[in-house]
């Protein structure tokens, strides 16, 4: 299950300054960091099913080198209790993650590996079988820079990720810049808890739609 919330910014100056700042580093034990750069592709089929039933197929290219193979299901609803300045950026959803050296997504190949992954195989199958024999077709891309900080925030772990790239679909672009914060393990209220003191000391604002959801609407899909 992935859970994430999501915040815009409006440079990447002001993103990197927010994780540099006093405030935010006493407030965090860094466990690593790392850099990567992200190459993505988002398949669907000719007659948009995977929108349809908002599921994302994307292959990832990671530093020009192996690649990861993602499907997420539709969003799960979440929690009223959490802070309702947040909710807007905050999504839930199962996520099913394969690395490999394949550039091309393989429905039979992605399913037995992914049998004994924590997600619901009997989701992920309910999602990928109805798609056999149906081509699967290079919707939009994004591209992006990615520095990964891992933390410890109020007794929860925390994937902490800058963003800073493009989505392209139809011939055009977006800019992407913005926080990602990811509940590796705890409490789901440690991401919203330090959302919300990002959002206190910064001019940022709670992103409510996926880099895919960006690419569909340059190309008018959504």
């Amino acid at each position: 299950m992935e859970t994430e919330l999501k915040l815009s910014f409006q440079s990447r100056e002001a993103l990197y300054a927010a994780s540099e700042a006093p405030w935010f580093l006493d407030s965090v034990d860094i466990l690593s960091e790392k850099t990567s750069v992200f190459e993505n592709r988002y398949l669907d089929t000719s007659d948009r099913a995977l929108r349809d039933t908002r599921t994302t197929i994307r292959i990832r290219h990671v530093d020009g080198e192996n690649y990861i193979h993602t499907v997420k299901t539709c969003p799960v609803a979440l929690s009223k209790d959490l802070d309702p300045n947040l909710l807007s950026g905050l999504t839930s959803r199962c996520e099913w993650n394969i690395e490999t050296e394949r550039d091309e997504f393989d429905i039979d190949f992605f399913l037995s590996a992914s049998k004994n992954a924590e997600d619901p195989f009997e989701v992920l199958a309910a999602t990928l079988v109805p798609l056999k024999g149906k081509e699967l077709v290079t919707l939009s891309k994004t591209a992006f820079t990615r520095h990964v900080i891992t933390a410890v925030f109020e007794g929860s772990t925390l994937e902490i990720c800058l963003d800073t790239g493009d989505c392209f679909g139809a011939g055009k672009s977006l800019p992407i810049c913005e926080m990602e914060i990811e509940l590796i393990s705890g409490d789901v209220e440690s991401v919203t808890k330090l959302g919300a003191l990002v959002s206190a000391n910064t001019d940022c604002e709670p992103l409510a739609i996926s880099k895919l959801a960006r690419c569909l609407q340059l190309m008018n899909e959504e």
